[in-house]
């Protein structure tokens, strides 16, 4: 006992232990092989949390035309599909690093900040951005109801990181880049600076991810939309006095020259002046004709809230009948119209409830 006692004791240091444990890991093991797009904002996840655990991953295009599976991961032990589950495995190995949280609650929370971005903010987002970049034919009804779906998104976010620095926690977590990601390819082809005017929070998060140097090594130099358009209108704007003031010199240099044949001018200028009219006329009656998406989208919320006010007085009319006829004290009805919208819902109920008139027909 007393020779036990006189041995020095070891202290476990984690400050140090940590660093020394990432380091052997990240040299140990062979580097992984990832079969996916290099430009997608799907890899970037992937490759952006590899960065932050320190580990080797291997970019590979074109991988996955066999099995169909875009993208993979490819580890000594196995294959991982889907750009959430390859992620979500790469945060899990280092737990020092706390991109999956410091607990089991952060770790929920994380999951669902990932969940909300998937469906929430990232359908939408790419029914409007793959038709600008080419990837699919635009639909205006669809572009229409993506924007307003988009808006929501960025206001429920915007909103959260009023009071959070960031998504989850105090530290950058797998949610800070799936939304970061998500967001990347729609601030640079669509959401130019009038649509990120309300956004203040959300978009000072968006900086500071990107000044991350995990992101840097992977996103690069983002660009915003806004400043190359404004610039190149400007340009323009400047370009057409000038062509303006040259062509009116050279309309003036050669109406001397056209003088002699001033005489048969009148009838033909009066021609050009009404085919001119004419024309003007169509295109104004062409241009009224086609609606903008936003009226469009206005019709169908008005088509839609006329459908759900006339399913509820059917199912009013239906229950004042049963009622008429004596015996109910309870009943249970529902309504396909609203499809969960709260909002139509009500407008639902409030259609049942109202007096109904004999004299019409439904």
């Amino acid at each position: 006992r007393s020779q036990v006692s006189d041995l020095p004791r070891l202290q476990f240091c984690p400050h140090k232990f940590i660093p020394f444990l990432r380091s052997c890991t990240a040299e140990g093991t062979m580097p992984m092989k990832l079969y996916a797009h290099p430009d997608n904002y799907k890899t970037h996840k992937a490759l952006i949390a590899a960065k932050y655990v320190g580990l080797d991953v291997q970019a590979v295009q074109g991988g996955g035309q066999q099995s169909g599976k875009v993208p993979v991961l490819e580890t000594d032990e196995g294959c991982i599909f889907s750009s959430t589950a390859i992620a979500r495995y790469i945060a899990r190995i280092s737990r020092p690093v706390g991109l999956y949280g410091q607990n089991l609650l952060e770790g929920g929370m994380i999951d669902s900040w990932i969940e909300f971005c998937t469906h929430e903010l990232e359908v939408p987002l790419m029914t409007w951005v793959l038709p600008v970049m080419g990837l699919f034919p635009e639909v205006p009804e669809a572009t229409a109801c993506a924007k307003e779906d988009v808006k929501k998104a960025m206001t429920v976010l915007n909103n959260h990181l009023l009071h959070n620095t960031y998504m989850v926690g105090h530290n950058m977590s797998l949610a800070d880049i799936c939304v970061c990601c998500a967001l990347t390819d729609g601030l640079k082809l669509v959401l130019d600076a009038d649509f990120r005017k309300p956004f203040g929070n959300l978009m000072r998060w968006f900086d500071l991810c990107l000044q991350q140097p995990e992101f840097k090594a992977v996103l690069g130099d983002v660009k915003l939309l806004g400043a190359a358009a404004a610039g190149g209108a400007k340009g323009a704007q400047a370009a057409a006095p000038k062509e303006e003031g040259k062509k009116g010199k050279d309309k003036k240099d050669a109406e001397p020259k056209a003088a002699p044949k001033k005489e048969a001018a009148p009838k033909k200028e009066a021609k050009d002046v009404k085919e001119a009219k004419e024309e003007k006329k169509d295109k104004d009656t062409k241009e009224a004709k086609e609606p903008t998406p936003e009226e469009i989208f206005s019709k169908m919320k008005k088509d839609k809230l006329k459908k759900v006010i006339k399913e509820g007085g059917k199912r009013g009319v239906e229950i004042e009948g049963a009622a008429d006829m004596g015996g109910l004290q309870f009943f249970c009805t529902s309504v396909d119209e609203p499809e969960g919208d709260i909002e139509l819902l009500l407008e639902s109920v409030k259609a049942m409830n109202e007096k109904s008139d004999p004299t019409e027909e439904e």
